[in-house]
């Protein structure tokens, strides 16, 4: 009896060494796929770490910003993830890295004390000088090529979130600032890519923008935003948004016919249905 219950210890040990060698190989591989880089990250304040740092954070990357330097050391599990997927996550959150610039809606929702100022710019969409950057290269870069439209996309994802809020009065507001913004747009400040796409959608953008403005409920609202969701894809597919956008389809809406809509999160939020079906949809392509 005695050496089968030794025999039993021996056996109970064996199993605890696998297991904590297993664990511990596990945990160095986890280590090796580990890559860390020093980026510029714009901020302010212990306001701005808390916010840059949980943006960044996840299962897959840590981040750790220096208020005094401007700088991040982001480490990231390479198999998993990107600096570039975590460093567009902090954009998103409000802040300019050296890859992605933030919205400029988000920028203007910041705390004031964590309004910084902006002097970082996103790197040209293609460095080389080939023929068809020439254009831009002469004193129009794809950050302004991006910068010229980007307070229409802006907005348009505001009056998205609202939707997805189910907010009659600030969709209302909404699109009464896009079309104010459609209004004042300069044709003499695009390029000439941008102004042929400015040209041919002006005024279907001005409409649907009007009618958004101008509905009664938010049925209306949100049936006027499918034709608007379909301008904003066209003029996003000529000129480019700062940041990479997700166009997302709800099959279920307008009597089984179909919207899509544009968004900034890969997660779906159905700016349909609202809380009624709020993951109803999919991803069917990304404009970067």
């Amino acid at each position: 009896m005695y050496f089968k219950k030794l025999k039993q210890m021996k056996v109970l040990k064996n199993i605890i060494a696998i297991c904590l060698l297993s664990s511990s190989l596990y945990s160095h591989a986890q280590n090796t796929a580990m890559t860390t880089q020093t980026v510029k990250i714009s901020g302010n304040c212990g306001m701005c770490k808390k916010t840059i740092e949980k943006s960044g954070n996840s299962a897959d990357s840590k981040v750790d910003w220096n208020e005094d330097n401007q700088t991040a050391k982001v480490s990231f599990n390479a198999e998993k993830t990107s600096l570039d997927a975590v460093l567009k996550n902090i954009a998103l959150a409000g802040y300019d890295n050296e890859k992605y610039l933030a919205p400029t809606t988000t920028y203007a929702e910041l705390h004031g004390c964590c309004q910084y100022d902006r002097t970082l710019s996103a790197p040209p969409a293609n460095p080389e000088n080939t023929p068809e950057n020439k254009e831009e290269s002469s004193g129009n870069s794809s950050v302004a090529k991006a910068g010229n439209f980007q307070p229409i996309y802006d907005q348009y994802f505001v009056l998205k979130d609202a939707l997805i809020a189910a907010d009659h009065k600030a969709v209302t507001a909404g699109a009464t600032k896009l079309s104010n913004l459609l209004t004042t747009l300069k044709s003499t400040s695009l390029t000439t890519t941008e102004q042929q796409v400015w040209k041919a959608q002006a005024n279907t953008l001005a409409q649907h923008s009007k009618a958004l403005q101008n509905a009664k409920d938010l049925a209306k609202q949100r049936l006027a935003f499918v034709s608007l969701s379909e301008e904003v894809y066209k003029l996003a597919k000529s000129s480019k948004p700062a940041l990479p956008v997700y166009q997302q389809k709800c099959p279920m809406f307008n009597g089984g016919k179909g919207a899509t809509w544009l968004s900034l999160n890969k997660e779906v939020k159905n700016p349909y249905y609202g809380a009624q079906m709020l993951t109803c949809g999919s991803t069917i392509q990304t404009i970067q």
